[in-house]
């Protein structure tokens, strides 16, 4: 995948500082290494390191922090509807050898709303939360400057946030599921015809469920300085494409570690 894509999906991912009086707009730069499969599905990976650009916005109605790039559309008691932009992040296939001969996948951003609800803490960063969002997924190739759309997936998850877990550290634990449509799933798991080898069958994926996944993160703002953390395990387990013959594992590991340093801040 695009290094540079990787890079502006972590930038979204930093956080915001739990404080009050802050500013508005915040920059960066930051370095981070990360290890992953090149696929969900995939039992090949590979380690990337890269700098990236740092970016905090903290509107009323649009925010760009620890949740990606988002905006508020509604919220009450307890709920917010909020329409968001992620990273689907795969760690390319150019030297998979269940993929070759096949085009190699490109990074993936999605877009859609997603409907919160707060179920224990003071607010949607503290305790239990339950998050629905529906999202539409584009492939981006920035070498040929392409976007192509990809189908739909949906990520149902619970969950918790504990600021200040231990000397200043800031935990995120998520458990999710995930549901794709047969667009999304074939862009990852199918195998036309002409791409059939002896080792290699023909496989047209369908939609349905696609796994489920725990995911813990550690982040801490120190001055300056940014640190994060996160490790992510999905199983893949009685998904609808378990049986294409790009699956290869049900299980899936990532990791990354990061640093980054605010060098501007607005009044």
């Amino acid at each position: 995948m695009s290094r540079l894509f990787c890079a502006f999906f972590l930038c979204l991912l930093l956080p915001a500082v739990q404080a009050e009086d802050l500013p508005k707009v915040e920059l960066g730069i930051g370095f981070a290494a990360q290890h992953l499969r090149d696929y969900r599905g995939a039992d090949e990976s590979q380690t990337q390191a890269l700098p990236f650009p740092i970016l905090i916005y903290r509107g009323d109605r649009f925010q760009a922090d620890k949740d990606g790039i988002r905006g508020l559309f509604l919220e009450g008691e307890g709920w917010e509807l909020n329409f968001s932009a992620e990273a689907a992040l795969n760690g390319g296939s150019d030297e998979n050898t269940v993929r070759a001969g096949m085009e190699s996948l490109d990074s993936a951003v999605e877009f859609g709303p997603s409907l919160n609800f707060n179920l224990t803490g003071e607010d949607f960063d503290h305790g239990w939360s339950l998050r629905l969002p529906l999202r539409a997924v584009f492939a981006v190739d920035l070498t040929d400057k392409n976007i192509e759309p990809i189908g739909f997936n949906a990520n149902p998850k619970i969950t918790y946030r504990k600021p200040a877990l231990w000397r200043g550290w800031n935990s995120k634990v998520d458990l999710g599921l995930l549901w794709g449509s047969d667009d999304y799933h074939d862009y990852y798991y199918s195998v036309a015809p002409a791409m059939v080898t002896a080792e290699r069958t023909a496989y047209d994926a369908a939609a349905g469920y696609s796994g489920s996944y725990f995911k813990f993160s550690l982040k801490k703002r120190r001055g300056q300085l940014w640190y994060g953390w996160n490790l992510r395990y999905d199983n893949l387990s009685a998904a609808v494409f378990d049986d294409s013959p790009l699956a290869v594992t049900p299980h899936y590991f990532s990791t990354t570690l990061a640093v980054g340093w605010f060098f501007w801040s607005s009044d």
